[in-house]
C-alpha cells in the first residue's frame, strides 16, 4: 500500500505539476501539494478524477486585480464628494438669491409710496434694476468731453464717421425748466432737496439741482424757476431717461418741514427719435403738497456742446443764455444777478461762472449763445456748427464789452460705433 500510494502520488503529482501551465494559473492546488504529500494523495484514483472534472468544465480561474479595484473605488469616491460639492454650491447660491431677493424687496418697501395723480400706490425713485446692489444715491462718474479729442467727423448727411465706419449717433434731451405750478398753501417757499436723471450710459445720478436745508431757493410765486446746474454732461436718451425728484419746504419756524415732491417721471426714447421736428414737451407730478412741472426738449441725433466763457474787454453784467435754431427756449448758462459782475483786469481773461455748461445739439441744427447785459442794453448772439469732435470758439460784443465763447464738442455714446 505504502508503494502504491507513493507511486500514485508521483504520477498525480507529475500530472498537476502540469496543471499551472496548461491553464495559466500560477497557483498551488490547495487540495495536493506538488511533492505528493497530503491526505487527498492517500486517497487513490478519486483525485486524478477530480482534476479530469475541472478540466471539462471549461472555467477559469478568478483574478483579483487590486490595483484595478483601488482605481474604481478611488473614482466613485471622486465622483461622490463632486456631487456633494455641486449641491454644497447649489445650496450656497440660492441661500445667495434668497438673501439678495430678500434685500431688493426691502428697498422697494423703502421707495414705495403714493401717486396722487394716478391715486395708487407707486415707487418714489427708480427701481426697474436690481435694487439689492445697486446703489440708488451714487453719482454717475461719468463727465463731458469725453471724446473730444477722438478722430470723428460728420459728412453731409449729418452722421458720424470714425474712419471706415459711420454710425448715427445717440438721441438726447435739454431740460428746459423745472418750476413748481401750483401748491397747496401760499408763496414765498423756501425749496431744497434733489431733481436729477439717469440715462442708459450708467443708470446713476446726475444732478441737475442740489441744494440742502442751509442753502434753500427762495420761490416768492409759482411762475419762479428752480435755478438748474445741471446736467454735468449729455444724457443719453436710447431707452429712456429717468427724472427724480425729492423736494422739501423748508419750516423758518422750526423743523417741521414739508415734503414738496417726491417720486420720478419716465421720458421714453421711441418713437420721438423719429420726429422730423424737435419741440418742447413737459411732464408732470402732482403730490399732496401741489404739483411740480418738468420742461424739455428731445434732441435727434444728437452731440454734446460744453461751454465757457471768458470775458476779455470790460465789465459784464447780465446774463447769457444758449439755444438751438429750432428750440428757442432758452438755457439759462449765467447769471450775474448770482454770479456778480465778471470785470477784465488787462492781464488775464476772466473765466465767467456758468450755471450749466453742457447743451445737446442736433447735427441737423446750431447752437446760439446770447449775451444780454443788464436791463436788455445790449444784446448780441453767436451761432456755432456742431461737430462730433473737435472745437470751436469766437468773441461776442455786446456795446464796449467782449467776450470769448469756447464750445468742446464730443458724441455722447460711443459704442453707437458700427
Amino acid at each position: 500500500m505504502a508503494e502504491g500510494g507513493g507511486r500514485g502520488s508521483e504520477d498525480l503529482g507529475a500530472r498537476w505539476s502540469n496543471y499551472p501551465k496548461r491553464w495559466g494559473c500560477g497557483y498551488p492546488n490547495q487540495f495536493m501539494s506538488r511533492d505528493g504529500g497530503g491526505s487527498r494523495a492517500a486517497a487513490g484514483p478519486s483525485a486524478p478524477e477530480e482534476v479530469e472534472e475541472v478540466e471539462e468544465t471549461g472555467l477559469e480561474p478568478f483574478f483579483f486585480d487590486e490595483a484595478a479595484a483601488l482605481a474604481d473605488y478611488a473614482a466613485a469616491e471622486g465622483e461622490r464628494k463632486r456631487k456633494e460639492e455641486e449641491e454644497r454650491e447649489a445650496a450656497r447660491e440660492k441661500e445667495i438669491l434668497h438673501q439678495r431677493w430678500r434685500a431688493h424687496m426691502s428697498a422697494l418697501d423703502a421707495i414705495r409710496g403714493y401717486n396722487h395723480k394716478l391715486k395708487c400706490p407707486t415707487f418714489t425713485r427708480f427701481y426697474f434694476t436690481d435694487l439689492s446692489t445697486f446703489d440708488l444715491d451714487e453719482e454717475s462718474p461719468l463727465g463731458p468731453m469725453r471724446y473730444t479729442d477722438a478722430a470723428i467727423e460728420v459728412d453731409a448727411t449729418a452722421c458720424c464717421r470714425q474712419g471706415e465706419k459711420r454710425f448715427l449717433p445717440c438721441d438726447s434731451v435739454n431740460v428746459l425748466s423745472f418750476k413748481v405750478t401750483s401748491l397747496n398753501g401760499d408763496f414765498p417757499i423756501n425749496v431744497y432737496g434733489t431733481v436729477l436723471a439717469r440715462d442708459s450710459l450708467d443708470l446713476k445720478c446726475v444732478y441737475l439741482f442740489r441744494c440742502d436745508r442751509n442753502n434753500c431757493q427762495l420761490l416768492n410765486s409759482q411762475d419762479d424757476l428752480l435755478l438748474l446746474t445741471g446736467p454735468k454732461r449729455g444724457l443719453a436718451l436710447i431707452d429712456a431717461v429717468y427724472f427724480e425728484m425729492d423736494l422739501k419746504i423748508k419750516d423758518d419756524q422750526g423743523q417741521n418741514d414739508k415734503q414738496l415732491s417726491k417720486g420720478f417721471l419716465t421720458l421714453e426714447g421711441p418713437p420721438r427719435s423719429l420726429w422730423d421736428k424737435m419741440k418742447v414737451e413737459s411732464d408732470s407730478l402732482d403730490t399732496e403738497l401741489g404739483t411740480v412741472e418738468l420742461m424739455f426738449a428731445v434732441v435727434n441725433r444728437a452731440v454734446e456742446a460744453t461751454i465757457s466763457i471768458e470775458v476779455i474787454q470790460g465789465e459784464f453784467y447780465g446774463n447769457i443764455t444758449a439755444c438751438t435754431t429750432s428750440i428757442q427756449k432758452s438755457i439759462v448758462l449765467h447769471d450775474s444777478k448770482l454770479a456778480g459782475a465778471m470785470t477784465y483786469n488787462g492781464t488775464v481773461a476772466i473765466q465767467l461762472q456758468l450755471l450749466r455748461h453742457v447743451v445737446a445739439v442736433s447735427l441737423k441744427e446750431k447752437l446760439e449763445v446770447t449775451a444780454q447785459t443788464a436791463g436788455g442794453e445790449s444784446k448780441s448772439t453767436i451761432e456755432f456748427t456742431p461737430r462730433a469732435s473737435s472745437g470751436d470758439e469766437g468773441c461776442i460784443t455786446c456795446g464796449p464789452i467782449v467776450m470769448l465763447v469756447k464750445v468742446r464738442w464730443s458724441i455722447i455714446k460711443r459704442q453707437a460705433l458700427g
